[in-house]
């Protein structure tokens, strides 16, 4: 018998993460969607078309949550989707350079002075 063929059984560690995983700091909560919904009046922010007016109204991440984006209001708006949809606002949002831009500046011009974020 080898010294690695002995198995002892060790209890895993009971601890907290100090800092969240990013799937975690990125997942839009209940509270924030009711927010966002409110404070976008039920409208996508691009095209201003309301909930009745288009097929779906979704949860957009501007600065995307591979990019250390967050789930926090001030980083989250309402596009019409379904984003697999080519042509909607939530699509041109993830496949076009128009698109993204249309939400960044949604962001630097509505969100950003709203919440306060990021200001020196």
């Amino acid at each position: 018998m080898g010294m690695f063929d002995e198995v002892r059984s060790v209890q895993k560690p009971n601890h907290k993460r100090r800092v969240k995983k990013q799937k975690e700091r990125g997942k839009i909560t209940a509270d924030v969607l009711e927010q966002v919904w409110e404070r976008d009046k039920a409208c996508c922010v691009i095209c201003r078309k309301s909930a009745r007016q288009v097929w779906t109204l979704e949860a957009h991440h501007i600065l995307f949550r591979s990019q250390g984006g967050t789930g926090e209001p001030w980083n989250v708006a309402l596009a019409c989707g379904p984003v697999t949809q080519t042509g909607t606002c939530h699509w041109k949002a993830h496949n076009t350079r128009a698109g993204r831009q249309a939400f960044v500046e949604y962001q630097q011009n509505v969100l950003l002075p709203l919440y306060r974020v990021g200001a020196s």
